[in-house]
């Protein structure tokens, strides 16, 4: 008489047993996770177009066409820029803002190939705001660095927690006409970094996030 009793218990027990599993599979899978990602908005900055002699006629900030805060695709063809005159050492700059990260973010690439304008980090841990001291533009010699200190302030804003300049020549000037090197000194919630550089056509990546915010 009491095997019926006896089976249905243990079927209600296995029941409860599935459910206690699938629960703590639930709450490993989030912590394995970690935090969910913040929905970011990215708006497109400045634009720049050409060769390094071209300087402000290279702003093609008006011809591009992405709507802000959806990731976009920006095309390195000269039939995008009004560009009569395709020529393979000609290279695109795209600049843009992400929010609520605070970031400045840029990329460069050559012709015929795309810039992909786009937020994909989450917040920093410990936000530290970035504030520039100096920069410098130039092969190095007295005689051919100039001072672009305002310029990177600009690209950079008063409140970013990371900055990637381009260390372009139609955007600093051309000094010289040797290999050129952007130098930016920059701080992070007051304190000093070791700063950045970057050789022309690449990118300086100004960051203030440290291996203690992760616990190392």
């Amino acid at each position: 008489m009491t095997a019926p009793y006896s089976g249905g218990a243990m079927k209600l027990g296995r029941v409860l047993l599935l459910a206690i599993l699938c629960i703590a599979t639930a709450a490993a899978c989030d912590w394995w996770a970690g935090p969910s990602q913040v929905r970011s908005q990215a708006a497109l900055q400045r634009a720049y177009w050409g060769l390094a002699q071209d300087g402000l006629g290279a702003d093609v900030t008006s011809l591009v066409t992405c709507p802000n805060g959806y990731p976009c695709d920006v095309f390195a063809t000269a039939a995008n820029y009004n560009d009569a005159k395709p020529d393979m050492d000609k290279r695109l700059t795209v600049i843009w803002t992400c929010q609520p990260q605070r970031q400045v973010l840029s990329e460069v690439v050559i012709s015929s190939l795309k810039a992909r304008m786009d937020c994909i980090a989450g917040p920093p841990i410990v936000p530290r705001t970035i504030t520039i001291l100096d920069a410098s533009w130039g092969s190095g010699s007295a005689s051919s660095t100039v001072d672009v200190t305002q310029q990177v302030r600009d690209i950079c804003g008063t409140n970013s927690t990371r900055c990637q300049v381009p260390a372009m020549a139609y955007i600093f000037g051309m000094p010289d006409r040797g290999p050129k090197m952007l130098r930016v000194r920059f701080t992070c919630n007051g304190q000093t970094t070791p700063g950045q550089q970057s050789m022309e056509n690449g990118v300086a990546d100004l960051r203030c996030e440290r291996n203690a915010d992760l616990g190392y």
